[in-house]
C-alpha cells in the first residue's frame, strides 16, 4: 500500500506540472478582471483536470493490483466516476467558452438522472430528520436527489472564489469520510484523494512559485462538487458498506451549503436574480472587510475541520438524526440572518449585474 501512495504521489505532481504547461499553451487560463477576479498574472485552470488524471489512474491502480474492485461501494463508485467527466468536461467547456447558467444546469440534471439510470443509487430514505418518524421519499426520492446534487454541485463552483477554498474543503471532507470509514471497520480509499487534494493544494496556493500556480476552473469545483454529492448519498443510502446518516453530511459539506443557501436566499429577499455573480459570498466579504487571504483562508479551514469533527463526533456516538438537523438549522440561520443578510443589503442593494 505504501508503494500506492509513493505513484499518487508522484503522479499528482507530474499531472499538475503538466497540465499547467498544457493549459498555458493552449491558452485555458484565468486572467484577472480587477472586479472578482483579482489575483495577478495568467493563471492556469488546469485543476481539475490533473486531479482527475491523477484519480483516474490511481483507481485502476487500486482495483487491479489490491482488490478493491470487489468492494460494494467501489462498484457503485465507478459508473459514478466516468459520468462525472459530463460534468468535468462541461466545466472545462464554460472554462473556455462561457455557457449560459440555463445550459450547464440541463446539462447537470442530465448527468445526475443518469447516475441514478446506472447504478439505481439515490435518497430513499432522509431518516428520523424532526425527531416524529422517519421520511421514505421512495421514488420520489429520484428527483429530490437530483435536485440536492446539482445545488450541491453549484454550491462548490460558487464557494471557488479564492486560492485553497475548494481544494482545502474537499479534502477536509474527504479526509473525515476515510476517518469515519476507517473508524467504522471498512477499508478505505478515500485517503487517496486526500493525498492528491493535498498535493494539489501546494500549487493553487502558489507555495512552487506563480508559474507553477494553478486554479480548478468551472471543470474543477463543478466536477468535485458532483463527485463529493455522489459519494454522500451512496454512503448514506442502507448497504453493506454505508456508515453515513444522510443528514450527517450536511455536516461533512456545511461551509458551502449555507453559504449557498444563504446566498439564495438572499437573493430572493432582495428580488434579485438567483443566477448573477457578486462579491456577497462569505469569502468575498471577509475579504472586503479587509482581512488578508490567509487569515480568510484559516477561518474557513477552522470552520470545515469543526463541522467535520461534529460528522465524526455523530456518528461514532449515533446522535439522533433530528438533533443533527436541529443544529444545521440553527447554524445556517444564525449565519443568514446575523452576517449574510444584513452585510449584503449594505453593500450590495439591488443593484448587481449578470454573468
Amino acid at each position: 500500500m505504501v508503494v500506492a501512495y509513493l505513484i499518487t504521489t508522484s503522479l499528482t505532481f507530474l499531472s499538475c506540472f503538466l497540465t499547467i504547461w498544457c493549459f498555458k499553451k493552449l491558452g485555458i487560463v484565468d486572467k484577472p478582471d480587477g472586479v472578482r477576479k483579482i489575483h495577478k498574472g495568467e493563471i492556469s485552470l488546469g485543476g481539475g483536470i490533473a486531479i482527475c488524471l491523477t484519480s483516474s489512474v490511481i483507481l485502476g491502480f487500486l482495483f487491479f493490483n489490491f482488490g478493491f474492485g470487489q468492494q460494494e461501494i467501489y462498484k457503485t463508485l465507478t459508473p459514478i466516476w466516468f459520468i462525472s467527466l459530463i460534468i468535468l468536461f462541461l466545466g472545462l467547456w464554460d472554462d473556455i467558452r462561457p455557457l449560459p447558467f440555463s445550459a450547464r444546469l440541463v446539462i447537470q440534471i442530465f448527468a445526475s438522472w443518469l447516475v441514478i439510470i446506472v447504478t439505481d443509487v439515490y435518497l430513499r430514505d432522509l431518516g428520523n430528520l424532526f425527531g416524529v418518524f422517519d421520511i421514505h421519499l421512495g421514488k420520489v426520492g429520484i428527483p429530490v436527489t437530483i435536485f440536492m446534487v446539482v445545488g450541491v454541485c453549484n454550491a462548490f463552483n460558487m464557494l471557488d472564489g479564492m486560492d485553497g477554498l475548494v481544494g482545502f474543503v474537499v479534502f477536509i471532507a474527504s479526509s473525515a469520510l476515510a476517518f469515519i470509514a476507517v473508524s467504522n471497520g471498512h477499508t478505505s480509499f478515500l485517503f487517496f484523494g486526500s493525498v492528491i487534494l493535498g498535493i494539489f493544494l501546494v500549487f493553487n496556493l502558489g507555495l512552487l512559485g506563480k508559474k507553477w500556480k494553478i486554479f480548478l476552473g468551472d471543470s474543477g469545483s463543478m466536477w468535485l462538487g458532483f463527485i463529493i454529492a455522489w459519494l454522500l448519498v451512496a454512503l448514506s443510502q442502507p448497504s453493506s458498506e454505508s456508515f453515513l446518516k444522510p443528514v450527517t453530511a450536511l455536516w461533512i459539506i456545511l461551509l458551502p451549503l449555507i453559504d449557498a443557501l444563504s446566498t439564495f436566499m438572499k437573493r430572493i429577499v432582495l428580488r434579485q436574480s438567483l443566477f448573477l455573480g457578486d462579491r456577497s459570498h462569505a469569502h468575498h466579504m471577509l475579504l472586503d472587510a479587509g482581512y488578508e487571504k490567509w487569515k480568510v483562508l484559516l477561518i474557513f479551514i477552522f470552520v470545515t475541520t469543526l463541522s467535520s469533527s461534529f460528522a465524526v463526533y455523530f456518528i461514532n456516538n449515533n446522535t439522533e438524526e433530528y438533533i443533527q438537523f436541529y443544529g444545521f438549522i440553527m447554524v445556517w440561520l444564525s449565519y443568514f440572518l446575523i452576517i449574510k443578510y444584513p452585510e449584503s443589503k449594505k453593500r450590495y442593494p439591488g443593484n448587481d449585474t449578470f454573468n
